[in-house]
């Protein structure tokens, strides 16, 4: 018999060799795409290291727990050597060249951090605050806030870090800028975010230098009436007095909007001025920025060119063109410093003094290389300013502007024609338009994702208003500043005045139109990513691969629709619970609130704008029911989809909830108050039947922050529920208080001697 098993079959090679065999082509094939896609854009590879560096503060800022630098440094020296060693490789020494930016960009960011002071741990009871006033504002009700530059608290040495105090209203003693004083008040830190992954003021007041804020409770005692000393003081004290002399020749809402144009002290516009500019698209006239730089120095340029072109001598021996361009510069930077000093307009005399070098020099004057210089400086100098809103409508704007005329420059130049009068005004009506709708579009969904609304007329409301401030306002206001020594300045604030009340009557025009702000869904952080990298594409590529910037562009606008927002929140303090009812056709989505009292009416508004909802807050019933909420006097039971979470209403004085003896079928515990232990100690109250249920009460947001809450049923998560702390969102960070620290005892002066 024969027991010969004949040929064995061949063995099936692994699946991996089969996928490796199959990308071998493409891998052959890569480096000369990547040469085809990068030869053509050598000159421009340049102007993609600020995002590089952006994208390091990002990943920075982003990290839950203060990362070790020593990463950083690695990739920045393999990125180093791999560009000195790969010099005749393009996409090799790009890709080095990224990483090294990278890198850069997160070592700027620790070593911005590490530069600042840690943030004060200020007392829970009143405190005495003494100290030299660095600034006072005052407010659009009359109120008063002064800021200490270094004040101490009762017997502790002074702060490394600033405070605001509200003074009382009845306090009406003359206080100025340099004095000594001492008040009693309360102090409160920095805010943390009303909901996880919102605004997050803890950060913006470390980078910031801000300690904390309050308000007095008795009035100022003034020490010692003392000039101010040293140029910050001084300036201060003359950026206040020119604000104040305006505010005294228009006392109303033109001269705290004039104010704001010539000083940059924005804190007497009122709250309903503020909104009808923000709903009409005209905000950005009240922030300094680009748009004011520019008017300021065209005006100092052509002034300074026409005089010297008046006088035969200079005309004829001078480069009148370069002395009118660094006098414009000057007249910029005096503008900047009078104005606050503040990020866009850095931003833009950065790119102006850029601007004068390239003029020296015979190059253009305004370039994408410009704008790419200027924010890698901002970036790698104060790595913050990538996460501020500022810095993001500014660059997406100006980017948006220059790489827009740069492709209309043809279409622009045949409009020009034979440049009869006709058609040089026609051409400045288009350009204007371009303009507002080129840098109202590109800022927009920044706009969208920091405030949740969007304007739909800033087109129309900015091509009567920006004309009017460049040609009429600012230039009053400028010509009010030489007045001023004369006490002249009336002769020019008035008309200013007038064209002031032109443009509030327009703000508050546009405001009123139907439609003018809509409400938009919150935005995630990996969509606003998508859109600013298309927009980068879509303005630093050329050709036609440009277009492909239209795809992320498109992902990021459509992701507030696939971002699911939470059903339900509870404020840091737990003052506040909210929920969110399914839309209907009828009423369309409403808030639910359960508030307790002190709840505070900003976090309210913050739920309604990351919730686009305009509607004011329901209460929830006394009792009753109203859609999936059941209450009675002491307890509301919300259930959705199988999933029952049971609130137990504040029994006044926020002492103890009431806890009832059965929580069969409830998956969370929600209160105000604090709830009782599931497990107590001797002589402390029991939870009964609700041991093993979790619990969120005023000691969880205490440790945790703020929480949000989805109701996800079928099984997807253990009891049905979704829950994300502020903790859980933001780890623990140098800017994030610890919970449960406690202050020192202070000790008497003689113990301390």
């Amino acid at each position: 018999m024969d027991l010969s098993l004949g040929p064995l079959p061949a063995a099936r090679p692994p699946a991996w060799m089969s996928v490796r065999a199959a990308l071998r082509p493409l891998a052959r094939a890569l480096p000369g795409l990547l040469h085809q896609a990068l030869v053509p854009e050598r000159d421009r590879l340049a102007l993609w290291l600020p995002a590089c560096v952006g994208c390091g503060d990002a990943l920075y800022f982003m990290l839950r727990v203060e990362p070790p630098v020593w990463p950083a440094l690695l990739a920045a020296a393999i990125g180093l050597a791999v560009m000195l060693a790969a010099r005749s490789i393009d996409g090799l020494r790009f890709a080095a060249a990224a990483l090294l930016a990278l890198a850069a960009g997160f070592i700027a960011a620790h070593l911005a951090t590490g530069r600042m002071s840690p943030m004060p741990d200020l007392p829970k009871s009143a405190v005495v605050v003494s100290g030299r006033i660095a600034a006072i504002d005052v407010f659009a009700d009359g109120s008063r806030r002064v800021t200490f530059a270094h004040p101490a608290l009762d017997l502790d040495p002074p702060l490394d870090r600033r405070l605001h105090m509200k003074l009382r209203a009845d306090d009406r003693q003359v206080l100025g800028v340099g004095d000594d004083i001492v008040l009693r008040g309360m102090l409160r830190a920095p805010a943390p975010p009303s909901l996880p992954g919102g605004r997050d003021m803890q950060r913006e007041a470390f980078f910031d230098g801000l300690g904390g804020n309050g308000f007095a409770l008795e009035a100022a005692e003034l020490q010692a009436h003392r000039p101010a000393t040293g140029l910050a003081m001084r300036w201060q004290a003359l950026r206040e007095t020119i604000a104040g002399r305006i505010m005294q020749a228009l006392p109303d809402a033109r001269g705290a909007i004039a104010a704001t144009l010539v000083t940059g002290i924005s804190t007497g516009i009122s709250a309903a001025d503020r909104n009808a500019f923000a709903v009409s698209g005209l905000a950005h006239l009240l922030a300094v920025a680009g748009l004011h730089l520019g008017i300021v120095m065209g005006l100092a340029m052509g002034t300074v060119r026409m005089a010297l072109a008046a006088w035969e001598y200079a005309a004829l021996r001078w480069p009148t063109r370069q002395i009118a361009a660094c006098a414009a510069l000057l007249a910029g930077a005096f503008y900047m410093a009078l104005t606050g000093m503040h990020l866009p307009t850095l931003r833009s005399l950065t790119m102006a003094a850029l601007g004068v070098l390239a003029l020296m020099l015979g190059r253009r004057a305004v370039s994408l290389r410009g704008l790419a210089i200027a924010a890698l400086l901002m970036l790698l100098a104060a790595p913050d300013s990538l996460l501020e809103v500022s810095f993001q409508m500014s660059f997406s704007a100006v980017l948006a502007l220059i790489a827009g005329y740069e492709t209309l420059r043809p279409v622009m130049h045949s409009m020009y024609g034979d440049g009869n009068w006709r058609r040089r005004f026609g051409l400045h009506v288009a350009a204007l338009f371009m303009t507002s709708l080129l840098a109202g579009a590109a800022s927009l969904p920044y706009a969208a994702f920091h405030f949740g609304h969007v304007q739909f007329y800033f087109v129309l409301a900015n091509l009567l208003a920006v004309p009017l401030t460049a040609l009429w306002v600012l230039p009053a206001g400028l010509l009010s500043l030489a007045l001023m020594p004369l006490h002249l300045e009336a002769l020019v604030l008035v008309p200013m005045g007038w064209g002031v009340e032109i443009i509030l009557w327009l703000a508050r025009t546009v405001a009123r139109m139907p439609a003018a702000s809509i409400a938009v869904p919150a935005m995630p952080l990996g969509g606003l990513g998508l859109i600013s990298l298309g927009l980068l594409w879509l303005c630093l590529r050329r050709g036609r691969w440009r277009l492909l910037g239209l795809l992320p562009l498109l992902a990021g606008a459509v992701s507030p629709a696939l971002n699911r927002p939470p059903d339900l929140l509870v404020s840091g303090d737990a003052r506040l619970i909210a929920l969110r009812l399914p839309s209907d056709r009828e009423h369309g989505s409403r808030i639910l609130l359960e508030q307790a009292s002190g709840g505070s009416p900003m976090v309210l508004s913050d739920w309604r704008q990351a919730w686009a909802i305009e509607t004011p807050a329901l209460p929830m019933p006394a009792s009753g029911t109203s859609g999936p909420v059941s209450c009675d006097a002491a307890i509301c039971r919300i259930g959705r989809g199988g999933t029952t979470i049971l609130l137990l209403r504040d029994p006044g004085h926020r002492r103890k909830a009431p806890v009832p003896a059965s929580c069969d079928g409830i998956a969370l515990l929600l209160s105000p108050a604090p709830i009782p232990l599931p497990h107590p100690h001797p002589g402390q109250q029991d939870r009964g039947g609700c041991g093993s249920v979790r619990a969120i009460d005023r000691f969880t947001v205490w440790r945790e922050g703020a929480q949000a809450i989805w109701f996800e049923p079928g099984g997807v998560r253990p009891g049905g529920l979704k829950i994300v702390s502020d903790r859980d969102s933001r780890g623990l960070r140098p800017w994030i208080p610890v919970p449960g620290r406690r202050r020192l005892p202070r000790l008497p002066m003689a113990l301390t001697e």
